[in-house]
C-alpha cells in the first residue's frame, strides 16, 4: 500500500514538472540554424516560436571550424524570436552517433543496472574500439521476452568531443542545454504532432533526403531500424540544382528508391512486418516536389509524401508567413521534434509512457538534480504559504481564550525547545572537538612512527594520477588507516581512472568516490572530487609480496 502511494506521488510530481518545463528546440545544420517552441494542451499542439537563419559558406566542418558564426546567428534568432526560455534541446548528426539494438539475456532492473555499470557489457555487445570514457552513453529497455528469456536494449552513444561542439554553441548563445538528441530521433519525435499517421498501428518510415545526411529510419513498437543511404557527390550536386532535367531526376530517384525498397524488405524480414504505413520525406532539396513524383512511380506499393509536421498544429497569425516561407515544412521537423522534448526531472516517461526519451547530455543527472532542487524549493514556499494561511484561519475561528492558552503553551514549548537545542548543540560541539583532537593525536602518532610507509603512500598516490587533466588539491590523513584525497578534473573518466589506479597501489587496500560536484573556474567546467583511501596493513602488504614471489 505504502509503495503504491509513493509511486502515485512520484507520478504526480513527475507529470507536474513535465507540464511546467519549457524547452526551445535548436536544430544546428551546416547550412542553417532553426529554432522552435511549442505548447501542448489536451493533446493539441500550438506553435509559439519559430525562426531560422542561413549560414554563409556551407561546409560540413563549419560547426567545428567556425563555431562563432553559429553563436552569432543563434543569438540573433533568440533576440528576433523573443525567446525567453533558457532551456534548450539540441541534436547531433546521425553520422556522429552509434545506434544499436542489443540482444541480452533476460535481467531484472537491479541486475541490468549492475551490468550496465561495467565496461565489459558494452565492449562485448557493442564492440567499441575506443575507450568508453570518451563517450556519452544512453540506453533504455525496449522489450522483455520472458518466453525467449531475453531482452532488447537500445544503445545510443556519441563521442564527448562531437557533442561538445554543439553544447559550446548553445552555451555561448546564452542557453542552458538540457537535452542532446540524435537528429533522426528528433525528426521522429515530430511525429507526435501528427496523430493521423499510425492509426492502424503500422510502421512509419522517415527518409532524410538532404544535402549532408541521407538515411532511412523505421520505428515500430519502439524498435528502431536505421540505415545510411548512399548518394554520390555528382547526384547530390544535381539534386541541389533547381534547373536539373526531369530525366536526370527520375534516374537519381530510381537509384534512391531501390536502396530504400531493399532496406524496407530487410526490416520486414527481421521484424516479420507485412508493410509500411507511410514513407515520409524530410528534405532541404529545392527539387523535392519533382522528386516526390518519381518516388511514387518507383514505389507503387508505398504511399510517399513530404513530411509536414505542422498539419495538425495550431499556428498563430504572426507565424503563418514564417512557417510557410521555406521550401517545405519538413525543414522544421528536427527543430519541432526537439521542441517536444523535456528534461523529465522526476522520470515521468519511465512511469507513464514509452515515448522516445534519448538524452546524450554528458552531465544530465547533475542537471536533473539541480532542476529537482529548484522545483522542490519553489513548492516548499507554496506549501509554507498554504500552512501559514491555514494557521491564520484556524486562529481566527477558535475562541480568544483558547488562542491565549495555545499561545502560552507555544511560548513555553519554544522556550524549552530552545534550551534543549542549545544544550544539545553544546554537547555536539564538545564531542566534535574531542573526536577531532583524538583523531589528530592518533594521526600524528601514526605518521611519526610510520614515516617510511607514508612516503610510500604519497608516492603511490602521485603515480596513480592518470594525466595532466587531473589535479590534486589536498590530502588529509584521517587516522584509522584512512586518507582523504581532494582534487579536480575535466571529466568523469579521468576520476574513474584515478580511482582504478589507486586500487592497484600496493600500500592502498581500497579507494572509493565520496563526493563529486561541478565547478566553473576561469570559464572552464571542472569536476571536483573527494576520494577515500583505506591503507593496507603491513600484514596485507607482506602477504601480497609472498603471493607475487610465488
Amino acid at each position: 500500500m505504502f509503495k503504491k502511494i509513493i509511486k502515485k506521488l512520484l507520478n504526480f510530481l513527475s507529470k507536474l514538472t513535465v507540464e511546467q518545463e519549457e524547452v526551445v528546440g535548436v536544430d544546428i545544420a551546416p547550412s542553417c540554424i532553426r529554432i522552435a517552441q511549442l505548447e501542448s494542451s489536451k493533446k493539441k499542439w500550438t506553435l509559439t516560436k519559430l525562426g531560422y537563419k542561413y549560414i554563409d559558406g556551407i561546409s560540413l566542418d563549419n560547426v567545428v571550424e567556425n563555431p562563432e558564426l553559429y553563436v552569432n546567428k543563434l543569438q540573433q534568432l533568440l533576440t528576433s524570436s523573443k525567446i525567453k526560455t533558457k532551456s534548450a534541446a539540441v541534436s547531433i548528426p546521425v553520422s556522429s552517433a552509434i545506434i544499436k539494438v542489443v540482444d541480452l539475456p533476460l535481467m531484472t532492473d537491479e541486475e541490468l543496472k549492475e551490468a550496465v555499470a561495467t565496461d565489459s557489457l558494452w565492449e562485448n555487445s557493442v564492440q567499441l574500439a575506443d575507450n568508453l570514457e570518451e563517450y556519452s552513453i544512453f540506453w533504455q529497455v525496449l522489450k522483455r521476452d520472458t518466453a525467449e528469456n531475453q531482452m532488447n536494449l537500445l544503445f545510443v552513444a556519441s563521442k564527448l568531443d562531437d557533442i561538445d561542439h554543439y553544447l559550446n554553441i548553445i552555451r555561448q548563445s546564452g542557453l542552458n542545454p538540457v537535452v542532446v538528441d540524435v537528429r533522426c530521433f528528433a525528426t521522429r519525435n515530430a511525429l507526435a504532432l501528427r496523430n493521423d499517421l499510425d492509426k492502424d498501428n503500422s510502421p512509419v518510415a522517415i527518409v532524410e533526403f538532404g544535402a549532408f545526411e541521407n538515411y532511412l529510419l523505421i520505428l515500430h513498437q519502439d524498435s528502431p531500424f536505421i540505415s545510411d543511404i548512399y548518394i554520390s557527390e555528382k547526384d547530390r550536386n544535381s539534386l541541389m540544382d533547381p534547373e536539373a532535367s526531369e530525366e536526370l531526376l527520375k534516374s537519381i530517384s530510381g537509384r534512391f528508391a531501390m536502396q530504400i525498397s531493399q532496406m524496407i524488405s530487410s526490416y520486414q524480414s527481421k521484424y516479420k512486418i507485412k508493410g509500411i504505413g507511410s514513407l515520409l520525406l524530410s528534405s532541404t532539396m529545392p527539387v523535392i516536389d519533382r522528386i516526390l513524383v518519381h518516388f511514387n512511380e518507383a514505389m507503387p506499393d508505398t504511399t510517399v509524401e513530404v513530411f509536414n509536421p505542422l498539419i495538425n498544429v495550431t499556428i498563430p497569425e504572426n507565424l503563418v508567413e514564417k512557417s510557410s516561407a521555406e521550401l517545405n515544412s519538413s525543414i522544421f521537423s528536427s527543430a519541432l521534434g526537439l521542441a517536444t522534448r523535456k528534461l523529465d526531472v522526476f522520470g515521468y516517461y519511465e512511469y507513464v509512457t514509452g515515448t522516445n526519451n534519448i538524452n546524450l547530455l554528458p552531465n544530465r543527472e547533475n542537471v536533473k538534480n539541480q532542476e529537482k532542487m529548484k522545483f522542490l524549493s519553489r513548492w516548499g514556499i507554496v506549501i509554507f504559504v498554504i500552512i501559514a494561511i491555514a494557521l491564520g484561519v484556524w486562529n481566527f475561528l477558535i475562541s480568544e481564550k483558547e488562542v491565549e492558552r495555545v499561545d502560552k503553551l507555544l511560548v513555553e514549548y519554544n522556550l524549552l525547545e530552545g534550551i534543549k537545542n542549545e544544550r544539545q548543540m553544546t554537547l555536539t560541539d564538545l564531542n566534535i572537538k574531542k573526536n577531532s583532537l583524538e583523531g589528530t593525536l592518533k594521526a600524528t602518532n601514526n605518521m611519526t612512527s610510520n614515516q617510511g610507509f607514508m612516503y610510500s603512500v604519497l608516492l603511490g598516490i602521485n603515480t596513480a594520477v592518470p594525466n595532466q587533466y587531473l589535479k590534486l588539491t589536498k590530502i588529509e590523513y584521517e587516522g584509522d588507516d584512512e586518507l582523504i584525497v581532494y582534487g579536480m578534473s575535466t571529466n568523469d573518466g579521468n576520476i574513474l581512472k584515478f580511482i582504478d589506479n589507486l586500487t592497484k597501489v600496493e600500500v592502498i587496500d581500497k579507494a572509493s568516490l565520496v563526493t563529486m560536484s561541478v565547478e566553473t573556474i576561469s570559464e572552464q567546467t571542472l569536476k571536483s572530487f573527494t576520494i577515500k583511501c583505506t591503507l593496507a596493513s603491513q600484514k596485507t602488504i607482506d602477504s601480497r609480496g609472498e603471493t607475487d614471489g610465488n
